[in-house]
């Protein structure tokens, strides 16, 4: 995935500071792809200097001034270009999966706690999807007027809710799996 290709994206529903392009991608791409404030602003220099966006100062009375930036038509060109490219092979980085391959190192009860916090987090996330998200969607699509992009957006979000769903059913069967308890009334203890 390319910052640059996220941002025209973004860009391309109405022109944004970069503070707002940060408000939206929380709100939005955030969930599969994280970027800082300053790496937002960093790319926005270097997309103006390609050509793909160009910026304007609007002042404002009693506020200080801001950058407005605009997606320009080789902007709109790049951005329908990378569209066009195959989807890149996920690096999948899971470092929880990397202490469940080392968990006979741990003690049972801080493994257990491990994967209890892993759940406890896609718990939280699920909730935010559902109470949040959907929501975030409609009055996004009704600001922007990009009512059938919602569609595809709630394709990602309907990902993300059976993603976490997975994560969480996933977590509570390792739990369970490792219980000794359980384990020693299978074998008969």
């Amino acid at each position: 995935m390319s910052l640059p290709h996220a941002l025209l994206g973004l860009i391309q529903y109405r022109p944004a500071t970069g503070y707002e392009l940060k408000a939206a991608f929380d709100s939005s791409i955030h969930f599969f792809w994280n970027a800082t404030l300053p790496q937002i602003y960093r790319t926005l220099s270097q997309m103006e200097a390609d050509g793909w966006v160009t910026s304007k100062v609007e002042h404002q009375a009693k506020k200080p001034s801001r950058r407005v930036f605009s997606l320009t038509a080789a902007g709109r060109s790049e951005f329908q270009r990378w569209l066009a490219e195959p989807p890149e092979q996920i690096e999948l980085r899971n470092p929880v999966l990397v202490k469940l391959f080392f968990g006979h190192q741990m003690s049972p009860d801080l493994f257990r706690a491990q994967i209890r916090k892993w759940q406890e987090s896609h718990s939280a996330l699920l909730a935010r999807f559902e109470s949040e998200i959907d929501p975030l969607i409609e009055r996004y699509a009704k600001s922007t007027g990009a009512t059938k992009d919602a569609d595809y957006w709630r394709l990602c979000l309907d990902y993300g809710k059976r993603h976490a769903q997975m994560v969480i059913d996933w977590c509570e069967r390792v739990v369970t799996a490792r219980d000794p308890r359980k384990r020693q009334r299978a074998h008969g203890h």
